[in-house]
């Protein structure tokens, strides 16, 4: 049994505090304050030393704030209780919504509970690192699952609802540009199932599939169906079994290709090449792109029957420059400390980094996120041991060696917007539907402030 928690209910049409307050005393010792939707905006949150917030989507008609404003503002997590579709998330990504439905049961909210408790706990994280003086490497504030390291708000609400909806057996789609960490979410989402964790994750590059062997290595091949079949082969869904599969790249796929693994999807039963037997198929199936869907959609690369199948709970994966300063300073430091390991495979002193790299890595843009920082930071801890020390001018140039232009390419362009045009509609909408705060309309974006300032810069808003 956990530690005393305090919870704020606040419901509207929804009436569900009885049905919380008995499923939470399964997991914690839990008082329960209740207001309703005749009462204005509850008092401050940090005056009632409240740990986590219930909030019915139809209990906010005189206050109109997204969750990510409420958050910032009373300084606590919150869980939405209703319908997905209500117009406070106008401008909130889906990875960044942690909702039970109305009429929950205790099993959908013992998976909320978990990652909120454990966000509570951990709330010291969110913190920001500071402006000046160097950091020595063992006193950066991260959280980690296994090898995915993060810091920022953004990204702890993305593990959050990777682990919420990887407890379920619901198929997921994440989106994200290249480079961002799409299969550690992937890993993420698989290792939360209570069943399916311990079965095998196989991954799958969809983009490297040979048109001729598609259906002998997805569906699997008896020996001797064809030239060169020496011995059975099962396939990756019969691989998969009782486990995770993951497509990667399932843009990338053909359009015949897609309605043969439609299909088994739907009949739950594959027919290997060269077989007269059906089998039966059992998996966790979890997708990956960096590719529009929506847009192949309306093109005709991309089956709509498809995108439904496969798109059950989508999560979206910020970009590097989206996850602000701080996080691409962490996940720097981390890189180079895992680089001087695996390159002296010896113990060695870890060095305090110097105010010229940490603002490089502040003001630069890595359009390739995650893997063209880890490469930036590789050079550098190979320079260490080679030198035995991080001498500006030479460390630069390496730095700067093969670097992108964002403002000539558009590489750095975040992937939901398709056109400068698009682009600065959202970002007018969310100021204005924020009232202008960029603080709360940074938030509402998942940029960091200093992206939402340069892109009002580049737009030309102002107010």
């Amino acid at each position: 049994m956990m530690n005393m928690i305090r919870v704020l209910v606040w419901e509207g049409q929804h009436d569900f505090a009885k049905r919380l307050e008995r499923c939470l005393s399964q997991h914690a010792d839990a008082e329960v304050i209740r207001y309703d939707d005749e009462v204005d905006h509850p008092s401050s949150m940090e005056a009632m030393d409240v740990d986590i917030v219930f909030i019915s989507t139809t209990a906010l008609r005189r206050y109109e704030k997204n969750h990510l404003a409420w958050k910032r503002i009373e300084g606590v997590p919150v869980i939405w209780v209703g319908s997905g579709e209500q117009s406070i998330y106008a401008t909130t990504p889906l990875s960044e919504r942690v909702v039970l439905p109305a009429y929950f049961n205790c099993a959908s909210l013992s998976a909320v509970l978990k990652h909120t408790l454990h966000t509570v706990t951990q709330g010291a994280t969110d913190r920001q690192l500071p402006a000046d003086d160097a950091i020595p490497l063992t006193e950066l504030p991260m959280a980690k699952d296994g090898d995915f390291v993060y810091q920022s708000p953004c990204m702890h609400r993305l593990v959050g609802n990777a682990r919420l909806y990887g407890a379920l057996s619901v198929n997921v789609l994440i989106r994200g540009a290249s480079g961002t960490g799409k299969e550690y979410v992937a890993r993420l989402v698989a290792d939360s199932h209570p069943e399916y964790r311990s079965g095998p994750f196989v991954p799958v590059n969809c983009a490297a599939i040979p048109d001729a062997l598609f259906e002998s290595l997805f569906f699997g091949h008896v020996r001797g169906a064809f030239t060169g079949a020496v011995r059975d082969h099962p396939g990756f869904l019969r691989e998969a079994n009782n486990g995770t599969l993951y497509l990667d790249e399932i843009g990338d796929l053909p359009f015949y290709q897609q309605v043969k693994l439609l299909r088994a999807l739907e009949d739950g039963v594959i027919h290997p090449v060269g077989s007269n037997e059906t089998m039966r198929i059992n998996f966790r199936l979890v997708t990956a792109t960096n590719r529009p869907l929506i847009n192949m959609i309306r093109e005709g690369t991309f089956r709509l029957d498809l995108y439904h199948r496969i798109s059950v709970v989508e999560l979206y994966i910020p970009t590097l420059q989206e996850r602000g300063g701080d996080e691409k300073w962490l996940l720097f430091a981390h890189a180079f400390r895992l680089a001087l390991e695996k390159f002296s495979g010896d113990d060695i002193a870890f060095p305090e980094l110097p105010n010229w790299l940490k603002d490089w890595v502040y003001t630069s843009q890595f359009p390739g996120n995650v893997r063209e920082l880890f490469n930036r930071a590789a050079r550098i801890a190979a320079f260490y041991l080679g030198h035995g020390a991080l001498e500006q001018a030479e460390c630069m140039h390496l730095l700067r060696a093969g670097e992108i232009d964002c403002e000539t390419t558009g590489v750095c362009t975040p992937p939901d917007f398709s056109t400068r045009a698009e682009e600065r509609s959202q970002v007018l909408d969310a100021l204005e539907k924020n009232q202008w705060r960029r603080l709360e309309t940074a938030e509402a974006l998942g940029w960091s402030r200093k992206t939402l300032w340069l892109k009002m810069k580049k737009y030309g808003l102002s107010g």
